[in-house]
């Protein structure tokens, strides 16, 4: 069972009071947010006339977006044609048999909705890059999978990618608002319209990893001991000597230093590549370039020596599928944004079947930014705007297909063990691992070698978690969207080479500060410290 829940700096009487501080802060953000979005109104002609023409030269305007909507409603509710929606999703691997699954998915629903489903599926590094390129292009499609460290949701609200859904979602899709704390959809509204649905999971943000437990035993390190990333210094060092042929630590496009912000203190107020955090503790809330930070500095220091020693395989920059490596035994341990009851047995699987063993480098802390790590938003373009979002509401209430796309077909994919567990069916070519990407995973059949009450300790650890002192500010990143597009595409060229340990940090975090300076990245931590102010004053 998952009981190592603890706090450090806080006693008993303090986390209680945050604890109920927790669910009132962010039931309160929608509210203050719609207020902050009052409050920037007051701006200059010019700073209105500016804002009016970009989203004019873009095409991308409030009309157009109520238009696609308006449209899609029409369409469908006129003609009754079957609604075709388009949803693009990431895996950790391209499945081999997901059209069976997908045929599976649109036979059940003939019953059920009005709507048949195309997933169009790419593996999780290239799926941001693929995602941009869709949106760009002003594909039309209906849905997608977006987060703030993954086809980033700030930045999308702030290109108007995606459709504000609140309207439909109370009229047409009510139950959604039923199965989740309205807490999520605080986190999933920017300006006060909802942009989102969060797939509600594990909330609370825990730092740490996985590692086959037979390194961690003939290293010697008890890995309790574990506090931080340094300290896997020795256990590495004993693989590598004994086994020369192992990485000792997974690296690749998804990056090591996005699963350390809470071991760092860090509350990222616009997603991993945008520059602008606060301390998570920080009573004062004061907005900083996290890139800046010494303790960042020190991360990718570490990255570097990795990489020097040969823990990362030499091209991780370029790494977009591991998972085959992963299951063959090319690799001892893996970092986890968070770290959630009940997911031993599933890292069990993906390290071919190794026993392995948990570390943990942070508190557990509960940050809007982890509710909306996994999200699912309709797109702007969507034909069938009122479809897409009853699709949602089936998925996130109906256990039956919520299974089928986590799992695929009994008897094909799985089978279901004594206790009425997963079992999945060796190269059946549907297992794709990433039950949190889809929907309510609190409906989801439990995987073999998982504990019964995995759902309830999840509960238990999201409520019992530190909340943030910036828990429930959502940032309205209007009028500084030129300055958050030029700064991410920075961030992301730049955190790529440093976070692998691909370039001496100490020669290029002078570069890369540099070149976010001249981008734009004080104006925007001063519009988020003027909306955080607010933000808190309003409280």
């Amino acid at each position: 069972m998952y009981n190592d829940i603890q706090y450090r700096k806080q006693n008993k009487e303090d986390l209680e009071m945050k604890r109920r501080r927790a669910m009132a802060l962010l039931l309160a953000a929608a509210m203050s947010v719609t207020a902050l979005a009052g409050c920037s109104a007051n701006t200059s002609n010019e700073e209105t006339k500016a804002g009016t023409e970009t989203k004019a030269e873009t095409g991308e305007t409030k009309a157009g977006e109520e238009s696609a909507a308006a449209d899609g409603e029409e369409s469908q509710s006129a003609s009754g044609d079957v609604a075709e929606i388009k949803w693009y999703a990431p895996m950790s691997e391209i499945q081999a048999d997901q059209e069976s699954v997908q045929n599976a998915v649109n036979e059940y629903l003939k019953d059920k909705l009005n709507v048949q489903v195309k997933f169009i599926s790419t593996d999780f590094g290239s799926f941001d890059q693929k995602m941009q390129m869709v949106i760009s292009s002003q594909e039309e499609f209906d849905l997608c999978f977006t987060s703030n460290w993954c086809n980033n949701f700030y930045n999308n609200v702030n290109k108007n990618a995606f459709l504000d859904i609140g309207e439909i979602v109370e009229k047409e899709a009510p139950k959604l608002k039923e199965i989740m704390p309205e807490s999520g959809f605080a986190a999933a509204t920017v300006g006060g319209k909802l942009y989102a649905i969060p797939n509600y999971q594990i909330w609370a943000m825990t730092n740490g990893g996985y590692i086959v437990k037979d390194y961690v035993d003939k290293s010697g390190v008890d890995i309790s001991s574990v506090k931080s990333l340094k300290d896997l210094d020795p256990i590495f060092e004993s693989i590598k000597k004994d086994n020369p042929d192992v990485f000792p630590m997974i690296n690749s496009k998804q990056s090591i230093y996005g699963f350390t912000a809470a071991a760092l203190g860090l509350d990222e107020l616009s997603g991993m590549n945008v520059p602008g955090a606060v301390k998570y503790d920080d009573k004062e809330l004061k907005v900083v370039n996290q890139f800046a930070l010494p303790e960042v500095m020190e991360h990718f220091k570490l990255m570097r020596e990795w990489n020097q020693k040969g823990y990362f395989r030499p091209d991780a920059a370029t790494i977009t599928d591991y998972k085959a490596e992963q299951k063959a035994g090319k690799y001892a341990a893996i970092m986890a944004g968070t770290l959630k009851p009940g997911e031993t047995p599933v890292q069990k699987a993906d390290f071919g079947n190794k026993d392995v063993e948990q570390f943990r480098i942070s508190d557990s802390i509960l940050k809007t930014s982890g509710i909306n790590a996994t999200m699912i938003a309709v797109s702007r373009t969507s034909k069938h705007p009122v479809e897409a979002v009853k699709l949602l509401e089936l998925v996130n209430t109906d256990p039956v297909l919520y299974n089928l796309l986590c799992f695929g077909i009994e008897g094909t994919h799985y089978t279901k063990t004594e206790d009425g567990h997963v079992k999945p069916i060796e190269n059946s070519g549907y297992n794709p691992n990433v039950d949190w990407t889809f929907g309510n995973q609190f409906n989801g059949y439990l995987r073999e070698g998982q504990e019964d009450g995995v759902w309830e300790e999840t509960k238990a650890l999201n409520e019992a978690a530190i909340p943030s002192e910036a828990l429930g500010f959502v940032f309205d990143p209007e009028k500084v969207q030129t300055e958050i597009a030029s700064t991410s595409a920075i961030v992301t060229e730049y955190l790529l080479m440093l976070d692998t340990g691909a370039v001496d940090p100490e020669e290029k975090m002078p570069e890369f500060l540099d070149k976010l300076e001249k981008a734009g990245s004080q104006k925007i931590i001063d519009e988020m410290q003027t909306q955080i102010d607010a933000w808190k004053a309003a409280k």
